[in-house]
């Protein structure tokens, strides 16, 4: 057993523990035990008051002297120099502040980030400063990596808050997930962060597949998020998700079901409720819902799924010659867009990709189909993203007017995180159309398989009519009066389409099956 097997390790513990505890030498000459190595200084924290000032004393006489640039320049020639290495995260905060005084903000943000990295101990009088620039620049993203990496930064508990929110955000963002769970534990129940926290927490564990911690975590971000629509429409659709995944399908419509109509995933709430309807065997539920996405107003959006969906309930309703019609459009509709995908995909690198989104979010014409981005127009990475650059190439253009060494150290440090930030979110934009250039060519697959599906179960049906001598009966569902709630009006649906009809059609068909051949058309 495992833990027999712990038994002689333990003893010889034991053992040793007793050596170490008799103490010196053994009888007849001996040698005392070896103390163990100190632990390793860190030379950077090691550095006194006095060796400080004495490294920055060119950056001190230049100042007094009123000569900014010059005392900026001392700071780089301790930057520039490998053997001051020890000095370089005071030198980025010195140059940090005094470039902010010269509305610099980016180049002070970049120096602040370095100077936290390279000096924790006394960069954390940056931490504060550089939210607040970080904010201006629409940056908060470049100190989500700073922070996740130097989370025990000596802060105020208001500070810290913020601090633990951006670190959690960015080890998530880096595929760190236990590490940020880990962080956001830091995000007491007193900050204004807490209700994000949570947010984020259920988001975590629902993608590590524990569904009850995460459903607490959300049900505490719903409770707490009444004041932010917003927030409150996210954390109910990460519910409904999470119920979903957990196949509690009654509860995940149900949160489905309160994902405001003004949010821009009410379309992606209505087709993912769609398929909680599906799996709960409710065929005609789901094609109610679905019917928005076929209407009019959703043909320049990318949902075909949803064309597919229809086409599985329809199948299991046993019409075939509908399910074979969808087919049919399906392929029609999609094998051009996944083909114009394709192409227009293969010319982009991701700065071209990153113009593409960008040129989407300002109304700009496009090179990519506004279907695949159309979910950029509401994402506030993008937009971020794109004002922070446009901040950037501003301030390169000062940068590059000066003829100082402290302009030309930083420059290039701006232009890397700009040149960053541009790859990034154009690799996310060109990651995103490929998944769905992938996904097309597997659905157009499983419409071809689907084909013979139909084919094969209605070669059942005349095989068991040949066998009989008559066609088996169809099973009959119950024709029900659509029940009305109170205050609301309901009319037959007449091949017409108007934008206040959108999210509450309902489907009330009859399957065609036979007995034991279908398991759809649940009401």
């Amino acid at each position: 057993m495992r833990h027999a097997a712990l038994v002689p390790g333990l003893l010889l513990l034991a053992l040793s523990f007793s050596a170490a505890w008799a103490g010196g030498p053994k009888k007849g000459g001996g040698t005392p035990a070896t103390p163990p190595p100190a632990a390793p200084v860190d030379p950077v924290a090691a550095l006194t008051e006095e060796d400080i000032n004495k490294a920055l004393e060119p950056y001190f006489a230049a100042a007094m002297k009123g000569d900014r640039d010059a005392a900026l320049d001392a700071l780089i020639v301790i930057l520039d120099d490998p053997a001051q290495s020890v000095y370089h995260g005071v030198a980025y905060a010195r140059l940090a502040d005094s470039v902010r005084d010269l509305e610099q903000p980016y180049a002070a943000l970049i120096a602040a980030g370095q100077a936290i990295s390279l000096d924790p101990t006394r960069g954390a009088s940056q931490v504060k400063p550089s939210l607040k620039i970080a904010g201006e620049v629409h940056d908060l993203a470049y100190l989500e990596g700073v922070f996740a990496k130097n989370v025990g930064l000596d802060v105020d508990a208001e500070t810290r808050a913020e601090l633990a929110w951006l670190a959690a955000r960015g080890a998530y963002a880096d595929g760190q997930l236990s590490t940020a769970l880990g962080i956001l534990a830091l995000v007491g129940k007193d900050n204004p962060y807490y209700a994000k926290g949570q947010a984020l927490k259920g988001v975590i564990l629902n993608r590590q597949g524990k569904y009850s911690e995460a459903m607490a975590a959300l049900l505490i971000a719903e409770s707490l998020s009444s004041g932010d629509p917003e927030l409150q429409d996210v954390v109910r659709l990460n519910l409904a998700r999470t119920y979903y995944a957990a196949e509690n399908y009654t509860r995940s419509i149900e949160y489905y079901a309160m994902v405001s109509r003004a949010s821009p995933a009410w379309p992606d709430a209505q087709f993912e409720r769609a398929w909680a309807h599906f799996r709960f065997n409710d065929t005609n539920g789901a094609l109610g819902l679905l019917q928005n996405h076929v209407s009019p107003f959703y043909t320049e959006w990318y949902f075909p799924e949803a064309q597919l969906l229809r086409t599985y309930s329809l199948f299991l309703m046993c019409k075939f010659p509908e399910a074979s019609k969808q087919i049919d459009e399906f392929q029609a509709t999609w094998k051009p867009v996944r083909e114009s995908l394709r192409a227009t995909l293969g010319a982009m690198d991701e700065e071209a990709a990153f113009a593409d989104a960008r040129a989407y979010v300002n109304g700009e014409p496009t090179k990519l189909p506004g279907m695949v981005l159309r979910p950029y127009g509401a994402d506030e990475r993008l937009a971020e993203a794109i004002k922070a650059v446009a901040v950037a190439d501003r301030e390169l253009e000062k940068l590059n007017q000066r003829g100082t060494s402290w302009a030309k150290h930083l420059a290039p440090l701006v232009k890397a995180r700009r040149d960053e930030l541009v790859k990034a979110e154009g690799a996310r934009v060109m990651a995103s159309v490929q998944a769905k250039i992938d996904e097309l060519g597997q659905m157009i697959s499983d419409t071809e398989i689907s084909r013979l599906d139909m084919l094969n179960l209605e070669k059942r049906l005349y095989e068991q009519a040949a066998a009989s001598g008559e066609m088996a009966e169809t099973r009959k569902m119950a024709q029900r009066d659509v029940k009305i709630r109170k205050g609301y009006v309901s009319w037959p649906y007449e091949g017409e389409y108007w934008a206040d009809e959108v999210g509450y059609y309902r489907v009330n068909a009859v399957a065609e099956c036979p007995q034991g051949l279908t398991v759809g058309g649940g009401q």
